[in-house]
């Protein structure tokens, strides 16, 4: 999927040049009064992973609303299922996730002209369950046959807290309508995990690893922005 997120950042950086070349007029005689309102929108990226992805279903709701002419309040709100099978588990964890934050425009945009290069900052927060079909137990000598142990069991009631850093472009291509893009970098607070059991994916954050901490992720989707007043 990442080649996919590739793409579209290549396509809308594209766009975002051809907008800042197109609106290069001088704005010392001019005032432009800039729009304040709640843009939300779906991210497209989690809609195509769950059409091609048989063992994925996701949905995701973005949105910002602009705090100053830099400023913005930011989050995301969505649901994932994973229904895994691999060589040495199986399992699906299914729950819901909430990320709350801010996002800072770097991009000093021309005459009106909206768009965003921006970095953004969020407290993630996981609320799901995870069922544990079967899993094989580890054998570091490969002479010695695998065991394979079914349990068919759910651990519900888990939880997971992060910080994520995001990285990303939202360009406007027709009036309050627009694309983004962004990465995630994440790293991993606090969770409530099964005993005798670690979680291995959460909603929102991702998969997670025994070595670490840290998660990556994207998302491009497109947003569109309700005007409640100009200043």
């Amino acid at each position: 999927m990442y080649k996919y997120f590739i793409s579209i950042l290549f396509v809308l950086f594209s766009v975002f040049s051809f907008a800042q070349g197109k609106n290069e007029i001088s704005t010392d005689s001019i005032t432009y009064k800039k729009s304040y309102g709640l843009r939300a929108g779906i991210d497209i990226a989690s809609l195509i992973r769950t059409g091609i992805d048989p063992e994925y279903t996701g949905f995701q709701i973005l949105a910002d609303y602009r705090l100053t002419d830099r400023l913005y309040i930011a989050g995301e709100l969505g649901n994932e299922s994973l229904d895994r099978t691999s060589e040495s588990v199986d399992y699906e964890s299914t729950g819901q996730f909430l990320k709350a934050g801010v996002d800072y425009n770097f991009y000093q945009n021309w005459l009106e002209m909206d768009n965003m290069i921006y970095g953004g900052a969020r407290l993630g927060f996981a609320n799901f369950s995870q069922t544990l079909t079967r899993y094989d137990y580890n054998v570091d000598n490969n002479y010695f046959p695998i065991f394979t142990n079914a349990v068919d069991r759910e651990f519900s009631g888990l939880n997971m807290v992060w910080i994520e850093i995001q990285l990303g472009i939202k360009v406007e291509v027709l009036n309050n309508l627009y694309v983004m893009a962004n990465f995630q970098l994440k790293r991993r607070l606090t969770e409530n995990a099964p005993s005798n059991f670690a979680n291995l994916y959460a909603p929102g954050f991702g998969r997670t690893f025994d070595t670490g901490n840290i998660g990556v992720g994207y998302a491009y989707g497109i947003m569109y922005r309700i005007p409640f007043f100009k200043k």
